[in-house]
């Protein structure tokens, strides 16, 4: 009879997700996750296959914690789409700024500028989330434009992509700025383009 696992498995992918958040998917050891799980080596191969896997795993459940940290205000109905806005980029600068090793920055973001983001299957799921961030904007601006709220003379599509630069532009500002005020200026600035 096998030995059962000895750990819960989506509390380990939310572990190695932190641990490869701190420290990069390159810096980070098969040890080091080991250590981290409080794991054996035997466990992380037979649960996950290898560091690659896991680290796939972990990017997967990053794309879902988006939606649970910040993304569902913009599928709100409201009356004030620049409070809307506002309101997203605030927690996106939440997010980066405040985590659990301040000024990481964003998982997805931090892995698109490492050597890893040239592997195909990580490649693809880098694409994925940045294709999902813009539908997410242009959906969100479409509604605007309905309500006759968007003052830009550019299309949806157009600021929907510039909205995704200016997130992904936070999370590599979020590393080294010590001054929230840097990042929502920077907010600020972006939202007065449309609204």
């Amino acid at each position: 009879m096998g030995r059962h696992k000895e750990f819960d498995q989506e509390k380990a992918v939310d572990q190695a997700l932190d641990l490869f958040w701190e420290k990069g998917y390159e810096s980070t050891s098969i040890q080091d996750l080991c250590d981290h799980l409080g794991i054996h080596r035997g466990s992380l191969y037979d649960t996950f296959g290898d560091k690659h896997e896991l680290f796939l795993a972990c990017l997967d459940r990053f794309s879902e914690r988006a939606d649970e940290n910040y993304n569902y205000i913009l599928n709100e109905n409201s009356d004030s789409p620049k409070e809307q806005l506002e309101r997203y980029f605030s927690k996106v600068i939440d997010v980066s700024m405040n985590n659990a090793a301040r000024g990481r920055g964003c998982l997805m973001t931090n892995t698109t500028l490492g050597p890893v983001a040239y592997v195909p299957n990580v490649a693809s799921r880098i694409e994925a989330h940045a294709t999902n961030t813009e539908a997410l904007f242009f959906s969100f601006l479409m509604r605007v434009q309905k309500k006759g709220c968007l003052k830009s003379k550019h299309s949806p599509r157009e600021l929907a992509r510039f909205l995704a630069g200016t997130k992904q532009g936070l999370h590599v500002m979020a590393r080294t700025a010590a001054d929230r005020s840097v990042l929502e200026d920077f907010c600020k600035v972006a939202i007065s383009v449309m609204l």
